[in-house]
């Protein structure tokens, strides 16, 4: 639990030095979006995750989750980590969602949090601790793609069915 405050205070602390300029214009599907920042468009892979494929179960849930998170942020923030070998960029990004209060969100991280994508391997390791905290928090209560027993990891999916992601 205080692993959990400490990264959110990080991550408050740090949002505001992040263009705050970007405009979700295109969901991909659960794990890509497009966005655009000083009118130059943006093709961005959330990174530390993996969400089902679009016609994989789940993967149509995975969109529409996406879509409905981000369709209402008051603003959203992209933070860069370099681009994968597809030419997308791969971000962190945040949104601010202002109702009573005004709180900020890591997509990348509610994606997994609420079972709508795995934490990111590497070699059968995950990127990110915190995404697999997360995973494995999902896992426990069952949420989203968790509901079902045997869901199938998006990269052995892919190798199942010859895809390539995109």
């Amino acid at each position: 639990m205080k692993r959990k405050l400490v990264y959110w205070v990080i991550v408050v602390c740090f949002l505001p030095s992040l263009s705050l300029a970007a405009t979700v214009t295109r969901i991909l599907d659960g794990d890509t979006l497009e966005v655009t920042e000083d009118s130059k468009t943006l093709r961005v892979r959330l990174i530390d995750i993996d969400a089902p494929e679009k016609k994989q179960p789940y993967g149509q849930k995975a969109k529409q989750f996406l879509t409905d998170f981000v369709k209402d942020a008051d603003a959203v923030a992209v933070r860069s980590m370099g681009t994968d070998r597809y030419g997308r960029t791969l971000a962190q990004v945040y949104v601010k969602k202002c109702d009573s209060e005004c709180l900020s969100y890591l997509v990348n991280a509610e994606m997994v949090k609420n079972g709508y994508a795995w934490a990111y391997r590497y070699h059968d390791k995950p990127s990110s601790k915190a995404m697999e905290r997360e995973e494995n928090e999902a896992r426990k209560n069952r949420l989203g793609l968790w509901h079902d027993n045997e869901a199938i990891e998006p990269w052995k999916w892919r190798k199942l069915h010859n895809q390539h992601k995109e």
